[in-house]
C-alpha cells in the first residue's frame, strides 16, 4: 500500500484517444502543441500510450546518464528494421555492441575526411549540369540533392559509381523512407497485411536486396577494390568467434549506411539551401567568407576549421529541420523523470524538431539565426536542448561524416550559383523516417558572376 501512495503520477496528457488523424497529418506540430498545452512531459493514448519527453535533463537521463535501461526495440524499430534489417541503427543490446566495434574505424576523423575528394568531384559534377540550365529552367532541389549523396555514400561504400542501378535505388530509397511513417496504426502493427501500399513496400524492399547483394558478390571477386566501406566489412572479424560477417549482416549495414547515410544529408541540404533563399543577408554573408577563404576553390576537410560562419549556418539548419525528427526508447523497469512516474515497458517519444523549438532554450524558435551557434551562446544553452544526431553512446556514427558532406557540397554550390525557390509552391513538413518537404523542392539557378 505505501509503495502504490508514494508512487510519482503519470505525466498529464488529453484524455481521449482519437489522435490518429491529427498524429498522422504531422506528427511534430501535434507534439509541439502536447507540450505547450501539458509541459515538457505528457502522454496521449493512440493504438498504444506514448510518453513524450521534451525536457533536456529528462532526455540526458535516457540517452546518456541511464541508457542501459532503455531499449530502441518498439515498434518504429520493428518496422523500419523491415528495411534496415538488423543494421547498427536498429540492432539492440551486445549485436549493437559487436557492430559499432567493427564500424567505429570506419567513421574515424581520419577516414571520413579521406572522402572529401569523392564529396567535391561528385558535386564538380552536379555544378557542371547545373551549369547547362537556364535561370527560366527550374529543377528539383531535393531530387538533386539526393542524387548528389547517393552518388557520395555509393562512391564510398563500392568504392565506384553504380550509375547502372542509381535511378532505381533513389526511388527504391525513397519510398522505403516514406512508406513506414503512412502507415495507421493497424498496418504498423501487422505490417504482412497484404494492402496496396505494403505490396509495393515489400516488392522494393525485394529489389533492393537483389541489388545489394549481387554487389557485395561483386566485391567478393580477387581483383575487387577493397579499399572501400564494404571491403572493410568483408575483412572484418567477429572480436569474439573471430567469424567473419556473413552476407545477411553486411548487406544489413550497406542498407543502413545508403539510407540513413543519403537521406539524411539529402533532406538537410534541400533544407538549407531554402532557408538561406529565406534570409538573404545570411546567405550574403555566408557568400563572402566562402569567397575570403575559398577564392572559388571547393573546400576541403582542412579548410572547414576556418569556416566558422559556415558551420553556423549548416547547426542552425539542422536546429529547425533535424533530418531525425524523432527518438524512440522502450522503458525496460519503471522510471521516474521529472517527478512522473514512467511504467516498465513504456514507449518513449523524444522529438528533436520539438526540442530545438523550445523558447526556454532558443529565444524567437522560427527564426534562423546562425549566431545561436557562436561560441558564447553554445556555451550558455543546456548540450541536451539541442540533437541533430542524438546523443550519448548511440549517437550517430555518421554525424562527422553528415557534416562534412553537407559543408563541402554547400561550399562549393553556393560559390557557383543562386539558388532560388520558384514562388507560389507548398512548402509543408512532412515527417517521413527523415523530415522532408511533402511536395518537394522546386528552384531556379542563377550563375555567380565573378
Amino acid at each position: 500500500m505505501g509503495e502504490t501512495l508514494d508512487r510519482p503520477p503519470l505525466p498529464p496528457g488529453p484524455n481521449w484517444t482519437n489522435i490518429g488523424a491529427a498524429l498522422r497529418a504531422s506528427p511534430p506540430k501535434y507534439l509541439l502543441n502536447l507540450f505547450k498545452k501539458y509541459g515538457e512531459i505528457a502522454r496521449f493514448k493512440g493504438a498504444f500510450t506514448v510518453y513524450a519527453i521534451n525536457n533536456p535533463d529528462c532526455v540526458k537521463n535516457i540517452l546518456t546518464s541511464a541508457w542501459p535501461q532503455y531499449s530502441k526495440n518498439t515498434i518504429d524499430y520493428k518496422v523500419i528494421s523491415t528495411v534496415f534489417g538488423n543494421g547498427l541503427v536498429t540492432s539492440d543490446g551486445n549485436d549493437w555492441a559487436r557492430q559499432r566495434r567493427i564500424m567505429q574505424p570506419v567513421f574515424s576523423s581520419r577516414s571520413v575526411n579521406s572522402f572529401d575528394k569523392i564529396i567535391n568531384d561528385t558535386t564538380a559534377a552536379l555544378a557542371d549540369n547545373w551549369s547547362t540550365k537556364s535561370i527560366d529552367d527550374p529543377i528539383w532541389l531535393d531530387r538533386d540533392m539526393s542524387k548528389i549523396t547517393f552518388q557520395v555514400v555509393s562512391r564510398t561504400l563500392f568504392g565506384t559509381n553504380i550509375d547502372h542501378v542509381s535511378d532505381e535505388m533513389i526511388d527504391i530509397l525513397d519510398l522505403l523512407n516514406i512508406h513506414p511513417m503512412r502507415l495507421s496504426a493497424l498496418l504498423r502493427l501487422f505490417p504482412w497485411i497484404p494492402s496496396p501500399s505494403n505490396k509495393r513496400f515489400h516488392r522494393a524492399n525485394r529489389r533492393l536486396d537483389e541489388i545489394v547483394y549481387a554487389l557485395i558478390e561483386e566485391h567478393r571477386a580477387p581483383d575487387a577494390c577493397q579499399e572501400n566501406i564494404v571491403g572493410r566489412l568483408l575483412a572484418a572479424k567477429d572480436e569474439d568467434s573471430k567469424a567473419s560477417l556473413t552476407a545477411e549482416q553486411i548487406r544489413d549495414e550497406v542498407v543502413t549506411l545508403m539510407l540513413a547515410g543519403h537521406e539524411t544529408s539529402a533532406v538537410s541540404l534541400t533544407w538549407t539551401f531554402y532557408l538561406l533563399s529565406q534570409y538573404p543577408e545570411i546567405e550574403e554573408r555566408l557568400c563572402e567568407e566562402l569567397e575570403t577563404k575559398l577564392n572559388g576553390a571547393p573546400a576541403t576537410s582542412s579548410d572547414l576549421a576556418e569556416l566558422t560562419y559556415l558551420k553556423q549556418v549548416v547547426q542552425e539548419s539542422l536546429r529547425l529541420y533535424p533530418a531525425v525528427w524523432g527518438i524512440a526508447r522502450r522503458s525496460l523497469d519503471e522510471v521516474t523523470l521529472g517527478g512522473y512516474c514512467i511504467p516498465e515497458n513504456s514507449y518513449i517519444a523524444i522529438t528533436p524538431y520539438v526540442l530545438h523549438r523550445d523558447p526556454k532554450h532558443w529565444p524567437e524558435p522560427e527564426k534562423f539565426d546562425p549566431e545561436r551557434f557562436s561560441p558564447g551562446q553554445i556555451k550558455s544553452r543546456h548540450s541536451y536542448s539541442y540533437l541533430p544526431f542524438g546523443a550519448g553512446p548511440r549517437t550517430c556514427i555518421g554525424a562527422g561524416m553528415a557534416m562534412l558532406e553537407i559543408q563541402l557540397i554547400l561550399a562549393q554550390l553556393l560559390q557557383r550559383f543562386k539558388v532560388t525557390p520558384i514562388t507560389d509552391q507548398r512548402i509543408e513538413v512532412e515527417a517521413a523516417v527523415t523530415l522532408k518537404p511533402r511536395y518537394g523542392l522546386k528552384v531556379c539557378l542563377e550563375p555567380r558572376i565573378k
